[in-house]
C-alpha cells in the first residue's frame, strides 16, 4: 500500500485559463494564488474555501501544439484532469504499483516533475509556487492502471499548502469543503478494492443494491487523513445514465462534489451567474437529511459539479454525499 501523506490538489484542464479563473473566483469562491508556465501549457493555483486543505489547479494549452489538446479534444475533456497526492517514499510507492501490475509512468527518481516524452496528460508541478528541493514524481496513467483517470504522486517538500479560509460571501456557492470525486466504473467492488489496496483509502459507506428506483450503486471511500472521499459508482440497470456514460467514455471520473453552507444560496448564485442547475432534490441518507443539485458542465469548465448541504440528525459525525438517488444524465 502506498503511504499517502496528503491530497495535494485537484487539477482541471480548459481551453482558456483566464475565464476559468474568473468563474472559480466569482461563483465558487476560490482564492487565486498565482500562475505558472511550463512547456506546452500555462496554469494557475487557487485555494478552495473551507476545511479540506486541498488546492485547485487549472491548466490550459500554450499554443496550438500543446499536448493538452489531446485531452481537451478527447472524450473526457475539458474538465477534471488529475488528482495529485504526496507520498512518504516514492521508491516504496513504485514497488507497490508494480506489485499490483501498474507500471509507473514518467517516473524519474529525484526529478522535480515533468511529463513523459510524447505523453499528453501529465503536467509538471507549478514552478514558483512550491518550495525548492528535489521531488520524485510518478504517474498512474488513465489507460494503464488508473481506471480512466490520471493520478500524480510526488515525494518531498509539499507543493501546495493552502491557508484555510472561509468564504463569507452571500453571492457565491458558499463552499465549505471539497467532499468527493465520483468515479464511474463497471464494478464498485473492483475499483473500491483498488483504492484500498493501492492508496489505503478506507470504505465508509456502501449503498443498498436492489432498489427498484436506483439505477446505480455506490461505494464511498475516504483518503488517509480524511481530506477527500471517492464515490465509486456502478450501474445496476442497462438503461441507466451511468451505463450510457460508461458506454461512451469507459471508466472515468464522473463528477466532483462540494459541500455548501446553504443549498438555496448556492442555487441563487447559479441563477445570478447564468449557470444551469440540474437534478435538484432532497432526502435522507442514514441519519442525515440532505439537499443536492448539479451544475451543468457547459457552465463550469467541463466538469459536472454536485453541491449539497446537510443537517445532522443525532449521532451523525460526518456528512456523506447524497448517493441513494439517481443523478442527472450528462
Amino acid at each position: 500500500m502506498i503511504d499517502v501523506t496528503r491530497v495535494d490538489h485537484i487539477s482541471m484542464a480548459v481551453h482558456e485559463l483566464d475565464p476559468q479563473i474568473e468563474l472559480l473566483e466569482r461563483l465558487f469562491g476560490f482564492r487565486y494564488r498565482g500562475r505558472f508556465a511550463q512547456d506546452g501549457y500555462v496554469g494557475a493555483e487557487l485555494e478552495v474555501p473551507g476545511r479540506s486543505g486541498i488546492a485547485w489547479e487549472v491548466l490550459a494549452p500554450d499554443g496550438t501544439g500543446s499536448y493538452l489538446h489531446r485531452f481537451l479534444d478527447g472524450e473526457n475533456g475539458p474538465g477534471l484532469h488529475h488528482l495529485a497526492m504526496q507520498v512518504g517514499d516514492m521508491d516504496a510507492s513504485v514497488e507497490t504499483m508494480r506489485s499490483l501490475g501498474i507500471e509507473p509512468w514518467g517516473y524519474e527518481a529525484g526529478a522535480r516533475g515533468g511529463h513523459a516524452e510524447g505523453a499528453g496528460e501529465a503536467p509538471a508541478p507549478a514552478e514558483g509556487l512550491e518550495d525548492g528541493g528535489s521531488n520524485a514524481v510518478a504517474y498512474i496513467h488513465p489507460r494503464a492502471g488508473g481506471a480512466g483517470f490520471l493520478f500524480q504522486l510526488y515525494a518531498g517538500e509539499p507543493w501546495h499548502l493552502p491557508d484555510p479560509f472561509e468564504d463569507e460571501r452571500s453571492d457565491s456557492l458558499g463552499i465549505v469543503a471539497v467532499n468527493a470525486i465520483g468515479h464511474a466504473h463497471h464494478s464498485r467492488q473492483e475499483l473500491g478494492d483498488w483504492y484500498e489496496r493501492l492508496f489505503g483509502f478506507e470504505t465508509v459507506h456502501r449503498s443498498a443494491i436492489g432498489s427498484d428506483e436506483a439505477s446505480f450503486s455506490s461505494r464511498v471511500l475516504e483518503s488517509p487523513g480524511g481530506q477527500l472521499r471517492v464515490e465509486v459508482m456502478q450501474p445496476i440497470r442497462e438503461d441507466s445514465f451511468l451505463q450510457r456514460f460508461l458506454d461512451r467514455r469507459g471508466a472515468a471520473v464522473h463528477h466532483v462534489s462540494f459541500e455548501v453552507r446553504d443549498l438555496a444560496q448556492a442555487i441563487r448564485a447559479c441563477e445570478r451567474n447564468g449557470v444551469r442547475v440540474l437534478g435538484q432534490r432532497s432526502g435522507q441518507s442514514g441519519e442525515a437529511s440532505w439537499q443536492e443539485a448539479f451544475l451543468a458542465p457547459e457552465h463550469t469548465g467541463g466538469m459536472l459539479v454536485q453541491v449539497f448541504s446537510w443537517e445532522a440528525l443525532p449521532s451523525v459525525a460526518q456528512p456523506l454525499p447524497p448517493i441513494e438517488d439517481d443523478q442527472p444524465s450528462v
